[in-house]
């Protein structure tokens, strides 16, 4: 498909982590950095737990059947640790946060031509940590951080609001994010175009409609 130069579209829905921060390695440090201080257990055993406490949380998450907060905690606790380690890890993602190698040029490309917003979920001072850290707030117009506005991926509403802000029209977007779930999911229910950044060259998710299908956000 063309790319977004020569589309109709005028804004660009941006999302954070996996489109624009390398979120694996970011995640990688910050654990690597945990383990070391407050776990005995050896490495693959620790990130094993952590996986398994960690992803169906977030799922949970996106369904409304948990809070932030609650995820916040719940995934140490279930390996025994306490909430100073929720801190901890939450201060290390910040710290060690990294950029997809082209995303700050993809990114002063796309707001010369684009209307950029950036919207993500997560916990909001830890996506601030990452923003005042890496210095790409001056790319968007505007930063939606969802549970800043009370609302989560992949709710539609949250799309709105970014739309909201910019004055502009769902069918003059296009929602820019990694993931068919949340990404997509939240594109659908808002009547906005998704633009799948699919690094891994994973399979379609069915149901979520893609208007666009690209290898990193060089290629956006």
């Amino acid at each position: 498909m063309g790319s977004a130069r020569e589309s109709r579209h005028q804004v660009l829905l941006v999302d954070l982590d996996g489109t624009v921060v390398d979120y694996a390695q970011t995640e990688r440090l910050a654990l690597h950095e945990i383990h070391r201080r407050f776990f005995r257990t050896g490495r693959s055993e620790f990130l094993r737990q952590f996986h398994a406490a960690n992803e169906p949380l977030w799922a949970a998450y996106r369904e409304h059947r948990i809070t932030l907060a609650e995820l916040r905690l719940e995934r140490w606790a279930r390996m025994g640790a306490l909430p100073p380690v929720a801190s901890a890890f939450e201060d290390a993602l910040g710290r060690n946060v990294t950029l997809f190698s082209e995303a700050r040029a993809a990114l002063r490309r796309l707001s010369r031509r684009f209307r950029l917003a950036l919207v993500t979920d997560g916990i909001a001072h830890v996506q601030r940590a990452k923003l005042s850290r890496t210095r790409i707030g001056g790319f968007f117009e505007h930063v939606v951080i969802a549970p800043e506005v009370g609302l989560r991926k992949p709710d539609g509403e949250l799309l709105h609001h970014a739309l909201n802000l910019l004055e502009a029209k769902a069918d003059d977007a296009l929602m820019v994010g990694d993931s068919p779930v949340s990404d997509g999911g939240c594109a659908e229910a808002a009547g906005v175009d998704f633009c799948w950044v699919n690094r891994t060259g994973a399979s379609p998710t069915p149901g979520i409609p893609v208007h666009r299908t690209v290898a990193d956000l060089g290629t956006v």
